[in-house]
């Protein structure tokens, strides 16, 4: 199962927003928007720092977590998002092994 942790950074539209209504519950837009994708939501926290929001997806493919990012920087809430995807190191080095087994150097 894919896990995503996207970050993203509010725009000052959806600041607006939450001085007009600092009691809105984002976590739980957040969750129908991706449940709506056949996801879940496993983390979801406001942050200090370079970014403004981190939330955890599962159960979901790249596709479905890039069509969530499409959907939410066009309504102009978010500057920007940047989806990171868990890997399995141990699957990744094993066939970097098997790519390099059919590499020469230059010079060999």
């Amino acid at each position: 199962m894919s896990r995503f942790y996207v970050l993203g950074s509010y725009s000052g539209m959806a600041l607006e927003g939450f001085m007009k209504k600092p009691e809105d519950d984002r976590k739980s837009a957040v969750n129908k928007l991706v449940e709506g994708m056949g996801g879940k939501v496993f983390m979801f926290d406001i942050v200090r720092g370079t970014h403004d929001i981190i939330v955890g997806i599962e159960g979901i493919d790249f596709d479905s977590i890039a069509s969530v990012k499409i959907a939410i920087l066009s309504t102009g809430v978010m500057n920007n998002m940047e989806i990171l995807e868990a890997v399995d190191i141990s699957k990744i080095v094993s066939n970097a092994g098997k790519a390099l087994s059919n590499y020469s150097k230059p010079g060999e």
